[in-house]
């Protein structure tokens, strides 16, 4: 049973007062945990904070209480040293607690960080920095880059309307993708090692957390209407279904993208802006353990069992 813990704690994720991380808190301590805080600036500083820590011996885990960023930061730097990393889930979409069937009861998140299982969790690399989850490009990283912070804290996902909305009056806006050496022209780009999308919208059974699997789902809309279709289609779960996708979507697995060399793009990472192309994207990037509930390994186990089937 896991007893220290370090935690990267995102103030500004979320909607609310993080009444979860408290009751979270207060259950681990109650078992006798040691947990303590990692103050940090920005994601950078809180990555060199936990590698530090873990180092120095002073931490079994890593809490990430936020979102998919947050997580992202603390699985940089635990990556380095080989400490796991649980979740206390308090963003918006929390795409990976969705993925890994995380509970939202202070108790049960608790108990998981003091006894759930471990998997390995394979990220990328995206202009030499570590993500684990997704990358986006064109449509939804216009919208992200629309986003307003303190809206988006307020609202949830509410204040996502106007930057969808704003984004599909204007219409596609096209750039140029290379996967593996195959050109496309696409109007929204996603790569992920992630089955879902935006918290719980299911984007593809090709891949999951712990699979391993990048990704790619490449949208070709050229007009309005069909960028709104295929949004649509996201919302149904069959955008990234290759036996079910709308005309215009290529779903194919990658070890390598190339990003918006000739057109410059908007980018998001982990559903955070993260400016402008070019972008060159590997899926050999860092691995990482992950504390996860048992019952999704076995789902996992299951998965893989199936697809190599």
């Amino acid at each position: 049973m896991r007893r220290r813990f370090a935690l990267v704690f995102n103030s500004t994720a979320g909607v609310a007062i993080p009444r979860l991380l408290d009751g979270v808190l207060a259950t681990l301590r109650a078992r006798g945990a040691d947990v303590f805080q990692l103050a940090a600036r920005n994601a950078a500083e809180a990555a060199e904070r936990v590698a530090d820590a873990a180092r120095a011996g002073r931490c079994e885990a890593v809490i990430a209480a936020g979102g998919d960023g947050t997580f992202r930061a603390a699985a940089t730097g635990a990556a380095e040293v080989g400490l796991p990393v649980g979740l206390v889930p308090l963003g918006t979409g929390n795409v990976l607690a969705h993925e890994i069937g995380l509970p939202r009861r202070a108790h049960a998140v608790a108990e998981i960080l003091l006894s759930g299982s471990e998997i390995e969790v394979t990220g990328g690399v995206i202009n030499g920095a570590p993500f684990f989850l997704m990358v986006g490009a064109g449509f939804d990283a216009r919208v992200v880059s629309r986003l307003n912070y303190r809206t988006k804290r307020a609202l949830g996902r509410t204040a996502y309307t106007y930057p969808v909305l704003k984004t599909l009056a204007e219409g596609p806006r096209f750039f140029d993708v290379d996967l593996d050496g195959r050109a496309f022209e696409a109007s929204w780009l996603i790569l992920t090692f992630a089955s879902r999308y935006g918290g719980s919208f299911v984007l593809t059974r090709e891949t999951s957390i712990g699979g391993d699997r990048l990704i790619a789902v490449v949208i070709e809309a050229r007009s309005r209407f069909a960028l709104a279709a295929h949004a649509l289609a996201l919302g149904r779960g069959t955008l990234g279904d290759p036996s079910a996708c709308p005309p215009g979507v290529h779903v194919v697995p990658i070890k390598a993208a190339r990003i918006g060399r000739q057109v410059s793009v908007p980018l998001e990472v982990d559903g955070d802006d993260a400016a402008m192309s070019p972008a060159e994207v590997s899926a050999d990037g860092p691995r990482v353990r992950l504390i996860v509930p048992d019952h999704y390994v076995a789902e996992l186990t299951n998965r893989h069992a199936n697809r190599l089937s």
